[in-house]
C-alpha cells in the first residue's frame, strides 16, 4: 500500500504549497522591507519582529516543500550510537549506559618521568 506522500497528486500539491509559502514569505520580507525604509534603526516593534520571524518560517517552510517534497517524509537509519537501548532489568527508571562498542575508557594521563 502506498503512502499518502508517495503518490503524484501529494508530490504536486506539496510541491505547490511550497510555492504558496515561499511567495508569502516574500511578500512579508516586501512589507518588512518597506516598514524598516519608514522607521529608524533602534525603532523595531512587535510587528517588525512578527514580520521578521513569519517570514523566516514561511521562507524556509516553503524551501523545504519546494525542493525536497515528499522525500522530508521518508525514513532514514540512526546510527547505533544516537539509538535509544532497551530497559535493563533493575529498579531504576532509566540508565545511562550505552553499548559497549562505543564506550571509551576514561581519559588517563600520564606524567612523564613518573
Amino acid at each position: 500500500m502506498k503512502r499518502w506522500h508517495e503518490t503524484l497528486a501529494a508530490n504536486i500539491g506539496l510541491r505547490a504549497m511550497g510555492i504558496a509559502l515561499f511567495g508569502i514569505g516574500w511578500l512579508l520580507a516586501l512589507r518588512l522591507h518597506h516598514m524598516v525604509l519608514t522607521t529608524g534603526p533602534r525603532d523595531a516593534g512587535a510587528l517588525m519582529m512578527f514580520l521578521s520571524a513569519a517570514t523566516f518560517l514561511s521562507a524556509s517552510a516553503g524551501s523545504a516543500l519546494l525542493f525536497v517534497g515528499p522525500g522530508l517524509w521518508e525514513s532514514v537509519e540512526v546510527s547505533a550510537r544516537w539509538r535509544r537501548l532497551p530497559p535493563r532489568a533493575s529498579d531504576a527508571p532509566f540508565s545511562f549506559e550505552r553499548d559497549p562498542e562505543s564506550l571509551a575508557g576514561p581519559p588517563t594521563k600520564e606524567r612523564p618521568g613518573a
